[in-house]
């Protein structure tokens, strides 16, 4: 088959979507001839094939939350490929935006690849903002509520739309609009996080001098890494080091650092260790070595850097966001007390920390394989085709 996908990030980007798009995209290339149309930013190549598949790249600008540029010729492209299947990833994205009103007179099986409504609250407060002269937040919450008060006639004409999980918002939305077209296909991890786990390493009585936490997340406010600082000097564990690793420098890191130094003079000075734009080969390495996974963010739909950490074998402190209260043997925080009673606990007692940490390995096999999700992506698109939906 001939497949098309279209998404707005994808090799050498590193983030969650492109994860995720890449392994599909790499699984299928397998069996299939592949072609990804993405975003073109400064140092990438216009068009190149990696791991079997093509990619091509488009001159796309965003400018008040509207996508121009290259949009004839991403038609061109898809008139000349002749895809057999078209899949896009994600709302509020150009490849759903320029593909509403035209999937219809598409001749191949659509597949709508969702992430979560970033943008998408059960009730927006306009009211609100205006009550407060929050004009900024206004525009911004109407634009996205007029946006996702239409989305779903766009989404309900895609043979299939696929969501993470029940609990996300995504999936809500697709329940409330009574959408007939849902799917859920949780994310997965690449393999070589389930090689050499820390359950090993600890059999083979490789232990570390001090408990190390640590926390794979991009430096951001959402992620909220200054929030479990506070948490790790608050606990006050004696033996213990704090591991922060995130793609890049900016305000936000300097802020972590500077809360760093401020904590210092409150409380004793703790191991703490900032790494920034490690090469993505580099990550199983780190979380092999650690002992226990800590994420603090504030909002996630399914946070791939849970289901690294689970496939490694670490028991993992979480934020109740996306799928962490799913996942057996996580322990699901919702306060800086629980977090740090958390910390407190499982530094305490290897015990926990082995028992937590077969469960979250044992449900990450069961759960996260890749092989799994591209061979239900290619189950789903036979199902589509002895359906009759399109002529493929």
């Amino acid at each position: 088959m001939r497949i098309l996908i279209a998404v707005h990030t994808y090799y050498p980007d590193k983030n969650g979507v492109q994860i995720v798009t890449e392994y599909i995209a790499e699984g299928l290339a397998k069996h299939n001839d592949v072609l990804v149309v993405t975003n073109m930013k400064e140092g990438y190549k216009r068009s190149e094939n990696f791991k079997n598949v093509n990619i091509k790249r488009l001159n796309i600008k965003k400018y008040n939350n509207f996508f121009y540029g290259e949009k004839k010729l991403f038609f061109r492209t898809l008139k000349n490929f002749k895809p057999d299947v078209l899949i896009c990833v994600c709302t509020q994205s150009w490849p759903f935006d320029w593909m509403r009103n035209k999937i219809k007179k598409l001749n191949c099986i659509t597949i709508l690849y969702t992430h979560g409504y970033s943008a998408l609250l059960k009730e927006y407060p306009l009211l609100y903002d205006i009550i407060h002269f929050k004009f900024n937040a206004f525009r911004y919450h109407f634009r996205w509520k007029i946006y996702y008060a239409l989305a779903y006639k766009h989404i309900a004409e895609y043979d299939c739309a696929i969501y993470l999980s029940e609990k996300n918002i995504s999936s809500w939305y697709a329940r409330e609009k009574e959408l007939k077209n849902s799917a859920i296909l949780g994310n997965a991890v690449e393999d070589i996080f389930f090689e050499n786990s820390v359950l090993c390493r600890i059999a083979k009585g490789k232990r570390n001098k001090h408990i190390r936490f640590i926390y794979v997340a991009n430096y951001d406010d959402n992620k909220n890494q200054i929030f479990l600082l506070r948490a790790f000097y608050k606990a006050n564990l004696s033996s213990s080091e704090l591991v922060f690793i995130g793609s890049k420098k900016n305000e936000y890191f300097d802020l972590l650092c500077k809360e760093k130094e401020r904590l210092d003079t409150l409380f004793s000075m703790k191991q703490i260790f900032f790494y920034v734009g490690l090469e993505r080969e580099e990550i199983p390495k780190f979380l092999e070595q650690a002992d226990v996974f800590v994420c603090s963010s504030k909002k996630e739909e399914y946070p791939i850097m849970l289901c690294e950490a689970a496939a490694k074998g670490l028991p993992i402190i979480s934020s109740n966001v996306g799928h962490a209260s799913d996942m057996d043997g996580c322990m699901v925080v919702d306060s800086e007390e629980m977090m740090i009673e958390a910390m407190v606990r499982l530094y305490s007692s290897e015990e926990e920390r082995i028992r937590r940490g077969e469960c979250l390995r044992n449900y990450a096999m069961k759960n996260y394989r890749i092989c799994d999700k591209v061979d239900w992506i290619e189950k789903k698109i036979d199902e589509l085709k002895i359906k009759g939906n399109k002529n493929v």
